[in-house]
């Protein structure tokens, strides 16, 4: 789990990002959910309200502006894969609101792994991405976290490559700076780390 200090009173702002299929809705019920953080979180809308995936996420977008602008403490997951940084830019935002910002990245070993992850999450009666999409989302994920390495506060890096050892957190970063790197330190955390 998470800990976030008791002596922080400021409101919080997670964001779970990381390719499609790294577990990042497991990572939240593993880590997060007993901090009672809502989660905002488009698959669950889009199944909820039978919404399709371009709707729930744009709910999901107003969703989390409206817990912003009220002040409310929450969760959210991202792909993290959008060209422009909008998804960095809301979490600045937050930190100017008087948030506490933490980025939760969860990584894959590569492309292969998350058309793999996606499959067996299929195979389970999960949604699909198409195998073109993970691809092409997978490096601008990789783009985006190096940038909120040093645009955000706070970024804990998780590798789930492995299922024998989930969620094995591999870095913290503070303000840009490493304050810890555990080894062996995955290849594709090695190509963005500034």
């Amino acid at each position: 789990m998470i800990d976030f200090s008791v002596f922080d009173q400021r409101p919080a702002v997670v964001a779970i990002a990381g390719p499609n299929g790294a577990g990042k809705t497991t990572f939240y019920h593993s880590h997060l959910a007993a901090t009672g953080l809502r989660f905002v979180n488009a698959d669950v809308l889009a199944t909820e309200l039978a919404l399709e995936p371009y709707r729930a996420a744009r709910l999901a977008d107003a969703l989390r502006r409206e817990l912003l602008k009220r002040g409310e403490s929450f969760a959210f997951e991202t792909v993290f894969s959008d060209p422009v940084g909008d998804k960095i830019a809301f979490l600045e935002e937050a930190v100017r609101s008087g948030y506490l910002v933490v980025l939760c990245y969860v990584g894959l070993a590569g492309p292969g792994q998350s058309t793999e992850r996606v499959a067996m999450r299929v195979s389970q009666g999960g949604h699909d991405v198409p195998d073109e999409k993970l691809r092409s989302r997978f490096r601008r994920t990789l783009d985006n976290l190096h940038a909120a390495i040093t645009r955000l506060p706070h970024v804990l890096v998780f590798d789930n490559s492995d299922l024998q050892t989930p969620f094995r957190r591999v870095a913290a970063f503070d303000h840009g700076q490493i304050i810890e790197l555990q080894k062996p330190v995955p290849r594709w955390l090695r190509r963005v780390i500034p």
